[in-house]
C-alpha cells in the first residue's frame, strides 16, 4: 500500500481550512459539545440545545460496556452499533455491561464504574492483553458491585459466571504480524512517503512492514492511499 500525508491541514469535519479540526465553527455544534464528551456530568436532556441532534444521536438505546485492549476499559455507545464500536477502538474482546434508555443515562452508568475500570485508553499500537477473557470477567464482577441502587434495573449482568463468560464477543483480528515489533516502527508524519506491504489494522491504525500509520493522529491532514492494482484480490469489485 502507497502513503501519501501532505500539509495543507482542514477540518475533517466540514473539509474548510483551518488550523485546527474540528474548525472554531465545527467546535460550536454538536457532537463536539461538552455534554456528548460527558453526558454523565453535562447533559442537560430535557432542556437540551441541540433538539434535533439529541433526536438522531441521544435518545435512542444505548450501552455501556467493558472491551479489552492492553487492559480493560468501559465505554458507551449507541445499542445498534457496539461491535463496530469496539472494531473502531482496536478491542479485541468486549461485553455489554448495562442498557439505558439515552445518551445521558449511559454517561451516569459509566461515570460509576469508573470507580473500578477506566474510560479511557491508549490510542497507539498495543500488545494484547494477555488472558482477556478473564480479565474481563474480573472486571464485570467488580462493576456489579456499583450497578446497585437506582443503578440496578440497566445492569444485564448475569449471576451465573458461565452465563457471564458467554456475553463475551470476540472482535475479528485483521493482522498477520508480530506486536512487538510493531511497536518499534516510525510513525509516518506530515510531508513523508510509505510504500510497504500491510500487515494489518487495529483500531484507527495502519500497519506495515515498514511503519505505521495512526489516523487518530493525522486528522485533518490530506492524505492519499492507494492500493497498487496487482496486489488487490480478483474480486468483480477490485477489477
Amino acid at each position: 500500500m502507497r502513503v501519501d500525508v501532505r500539509s495543507g491541514f482542514r477540518c475533517q469535519h466540514c473539509g474548510k481550512r483551518a488550523d485546527n479540526s474540528p474548525c472554531q465553527e465545527c467546535r460550536s455544534k454538536p457532537p463536539h459539545q461538552q455534554c456528548v464528551f460527558t453526558p454523565g456530568t453535562s447533559c442537560t436532556y430535557q432542556d437540551c440545545p441541540f433538539p434535533s441532534f439529541k433526536r438522531r444521536s441521544c435518545a435512542h438505546n444505548f450501552v455501556v460496556y467493558l472491551v479489552a485492549k492492553d487492559g480493560v476499559k468501559a465505554g458507551i455507545t449507541q445499542a445498534d452499533r457496539y461491535v463496530s464500536r469496539w472494531a473502531e477502538q482496536g478491542a479485541t474482546h468486549g461485553m455489554i455491561v448495562a442498557r439505558t434508555p439515552n445518551r445521558r443515562v449511559a454517561g451516569i452508568v459509566e461515570d460509576a464504574l469508573e470507580a473500578v475500570v477506566p474510560t479511557e485508553s491508549t490510542k497507539e499500537w498495543y500488545e494484547p492483553l494477555d488472558r482477556p477473557r478473564t480479565k474481563l470477567v474480573q472486571a464485570a464482577h467488580s462493576c456489579r458491585k456499583e450497578l446497585t441502587g437506582s443503578l440496578e434495573p440497566f445492569s444485564v449482568l448475569p449471576a451465573d459466571e458461565e452465563a457471564l463468560e458467554d456475553r463475551i464477543v470476540t472482535v475479528p483480528v485483521h493482522f498477520t504480524g508480530d506486536d512487538t515489533t510493531v511497536t518499534d516502527l516510525p510513525e509516518v508524519g506530515i510531508d513523508e512517503h510509505l510504500q510497504s506491504e500491510v500487515l494489518g489494522v487495529r483500531g484507527q491504525i495502519l500497519a506495515t512492514a515498514e511503519g505505521v500509520v495512526n489516523f487518530d493522529h493525522l486528522k485533518g491532514e490530506q492524505l492519499t492511499i492507494e492500493a497498487p492494482a496487482e496486489y488487490l484480490p480478483a474480486t468483480g469489485v477490485a477489477r
